[in-house]
């Protein structure tokens, strides 16, 4: 049997004292529910926690993961590029060495052609002025006159010529007279030295060397 706590309120006035009954088995039983129920919510609490726990921590990890795989994405990127820069660098140098290269052998080749060209011009020229001086004398006019021209302020002019073209280098400066008045003041000098067909015209100033070979050799050096 359960027993039974009688309390007797002792209320004043005129009313008579009532007994209040506590029930303990029954306190204890409420007690017991209420502590089942707080060890009940309390686990449910551990337990949300240790899952809200092992999501942070997978979470944390799979965060760390990730920058981990960007960091490394990022070193391997910059070492790329930097390896990228490096080789484009080599390869832009290396194909500036090879363009003033061909630069270099190509004005070389250019300047070797060139002097080439003018040279084969020259031996053309020649051979084509020997050829045209099988009529010498007409030559020897042209080129007499050429001299006389240039030198038509020099008061002082003297004429050599080859021993065998003097009787004709005289007959010329005859008839030059009529264009070139100086004509009449000119020597002219018999020289060994002056080839046939050619003449060298000197005053006080220097000289026109008339001889085939001293032209060509001017024209030579004009077209270089």
């Amino acid at each position: 049997m359960a027993a039974v706590i009688k309390k007797h309120d002792l209320a004043q006035g005129t009313g008579a004292p009532q007994p209040v009954a506590f029930n303990v088995e029954d306190v204890q039983s409420r007690a017991r529910t209420y502590l089942q129920d707080v060890r009940r919510q309390a686990d449910q609490i551990l337990a949300e926690a240790q899952v809200e726990a092992e999501k942070l921590h997978a979470a944390a990890k799979e965060q760390g993961r990730l920058e981990a795989e960007r960091e490394f994405e990022q070193r391997v990127e910059s070492a790329a590029r930097q390896l990228s820069d490096a080789r484009c660098k080599t390869a832009v140098a290396a194909c500036e060495n090879w363009l003033s290269q061909i630069a270099e052998n190509n004005l070389a080749w250019l300047a070797n052609w060139r002097a080439q060209t003018v040279s084969l011009a020259g031996r053309i020229a020649e051979k084509v002025v020997r050829r045209e001086m099988q009529d010498h004398e007409e030559l020897l006019r042209v080129w007499l006159e050429e001299a006389l021209v240039a030198m038509r302020d020099a008061r002082e002019i003297r004429i050599l010529i080859n021993p065998d073209d003097f009787a004709t280098a005289g007959r010329y400066l005859q008839q030059l007279v009529k264009k070139i008045p100086q004509a009449a003041n000119a020597e002219l000098l018999p020289d060994p030295e002056i080839k046939a067909g050619g003449c060298v015209v000197r005053n006080q100033y220097g000289l026109i060397d008339q001889q085939l070979d001293s032209q060509i050799q001017r024209l030579v050096e004009q077209l270089r």
